[in-house]
């Protein structure tokens, strides 16, 4: 796979024509702007924003002193969030609507994702552990060393009350199981001829926890979900029209297979199609839908581990499952599609997009990317050619706040998502617009200012060349000329001039700020 190498990364500017926000970034006209609010939570604090494309907080709400580990805004305007032991509805304004302490009320933990779904309920990942003779008893091969082994079940949660729940739908990995290696057992198989079962004995160097599923989907009009396996480097799609009877049996729903996987993807060697050379994927995460634009239907994943004989970046993928209709196909024992649909693993702001774990990414409805870089607590949007459009360091952890592009520490989000302008939470409420969240600089009051060409000295400004090697002129003289870098450092300054040298700076892309009396203009200039 070819990879993309962008000429520019746009970072944090705003700019505004005709009552047009193009957000965070000064960008080129032709490039798709995704207007819109981003969610986002760190792992180390209790507190959930919600940022317009400028930085802004528009919204905020905490967890009581809990770290959330999720966090969703549901299409009333609520917001649903939770970590291992706790879940809870807020509305808008930070009212507690609903709690829940799993363990108290269900008798488990959670790990990792939840779900909501269309009906108020939502879907948890849960650990499913069984001791070795439980797993020998299944055909589990002996040499063995672990006392015990951790399965997955999904469980649909319906709140009750303000404080209690009750599970409606459940789905156990253990009911579909494969082996052969214990021809005395029930579940003994050909593991090639059936991959709609997981293969109990497939070496994959994590034997106490072989699944370690870390996302979990919902797709309304399949009523399919879709989960991620971390340590089996695969994706799989369930039915959920089943009754949780027929989830634990290999017949029923509306696609009749029961609980058997629909389709899974990234690793046919685990189904015994193929070698480690087939692999696609590696340690990935937030496996979901597409929900909008050009691509609904599709999904999108965040690949830890690169794509390919490539692990030495992350990626983002579009996988198009080629189903009608929610059946899936596959072609020579093997699940479709044989590759990705898109793929992108470029750098942002000069730095390997590479992640050892966590992430995401979303694909939106002008097509664009938003990718969530856990370990830098960095998210970015890029578009269809790899085009760097906006980025933002979230400024916070649990005792401090930041400037742009400082490196804080503990700032990183498990997931961020971007909420169209016209998403159905937001009607009828009030946006709580408390300003920038970091340390006031002059990035962000660049961004949250509105530049208009009002001022007549503007209307017939001409800036030459561009590209440039050396001196950049102007045909008017400029009362103050800034350069800035990408990481919005200024790097030259003139004052009263009609041009300014960059022959000292290296070659790349800069931002140079225009200033005469109170107004002021962002152009963007390429030195080679």
């Amino acid at each position: 796979m070819k990879k993309i190498i962008f000429l520019f990364v746009i970072v944090s500017f705003k700019f505004t024509l005709a009552q047009e926000t193009i957000g965070l970034v000064f960008n080129d006209d032709n490039i798709p702007k995704s207007n819109g609010y981003t969610l986002f939570n760190t792992l180390s604090d209790d507190r959930v924003y919600l940022i317009n494309n400028c930085g802004e907080a528009v919204n905020q709400w905490d967890f009581s002193g809990q770290i959330s580990r999720q966090a969703y805004l549901l299409e009333n305007g609520n917001l649903l969030q939770g970590n291992s032991t706790k879940a809870d509805i807020r509305d808008w304004n930070n009212n507690v609507l609903w709690s829940l302490n799993y363990m108290e009320v269900l008798g488990f933990t959670m790990h990792h994702d939840i779900e909501p779904l269309p009906n108020g309920n939502f879907l948890v990942l849960i650990r499913d552990n069984y001791t070795i003779a439980e797993m020998i008893a299944e055909g589990k091969d002996t040499p063995f060393v672990v006392d015990s082994l951790d399965l997955e079940r999904i469980v649909e949660i319906k709140p009750l009350g303000i404080d209690s729940a009750t599970i409606v739908w459940e789905w156990k990995l253990f009911d579909h199981l494969i082996q052969d290696f214990d021809a005395t057992k029930p579940n003994f198989g050909n593991i090639s001829s059936s991959p709609q079962l997981l293969d109990i004995n497939y070496d994959n160097g994590n034997s106490f926890n072989p699944i370690h599923a870390n996302a979990i989907d919902y797709n309304e009009d399949l009523d399919q979900i879709a989960f991620s396996s971390r340590h089996l480097s695969e994706v799989f799609v369930l039915d959920h029209s089943t009754t949780a009877a027929e989830a634990a049996t290999h017949s029923g729903g509306i696609y009749g297979k029961g609980g058997d996987f629909l389709w899974r993807w990234g690793n046919p060697e685990a189904y015994d199609q193929g070698t480690s050379d087939d692999r696609k994927l590696g340690r990935q995460h937030d496996i979901k839908w597409i929900t909008e634009g050009s691509h609904k239907g599709k999904m999108s994943v965040f690949n830890n581990d690169g794509y390919g004989s490539d692990l030495d970046a992350s990626s983002v993928h579009i996988i198009d499952p080629n189903d009608s209709n929610g059946v899936y196909s596959l072609a020579s024992g093997k699940f479709l599609p044989t590759d990705y649909y898109w793929s992108y693993d470029g750098t942002i702001l000069g730095e390997l997009m590479i992640e050892s774990s966590r992430s995401g990414v979303q694909i939106m409805s002008n097509g664009n990317a938003l990718i969530n870089e856990t370990g830098l607590g960095r998210i970015a949007e890029i578009d269809a050619s790899g085009n760097v459009v906006w980025v933002y360091i979230i400024p916070i952890n649990e005792n401090s706040t930041f400037s742009q592009f400082d490196t804080p520490i503990g700032n990183g989000s498990f997931r961020a998502h971007r909420y169209p302008e016209n998403y159905a939470g937001f009607n009828g409420v009030a946006f709580n617009n408390t300003g920038i969240i970091e340390d006031v600089n002059s990035i962000s009051d660049n961004c949250i200012q509105t530049l208009t060409v009002d001022n007549s000295y503007f209307n017939n400004l001409y800036v030459y060349p561009n590209p440039t090697k050396d001196v950049l002129n102007f045909n008017k003289r400029i009362d103050e000329i800034q350069v800035y870098d990408l990481t919005g450092k200024v790097v030259l300054n003139r004052m009263n001039s009609e041009f300014i040298n960059l022959e000292n700076l290296t070659d790349g892309l800069y931002f140079i700020k225009i200033s005469v009396e109170e107004n002021s203009e962002f152009i963007k200039i390429l030195k080679n």
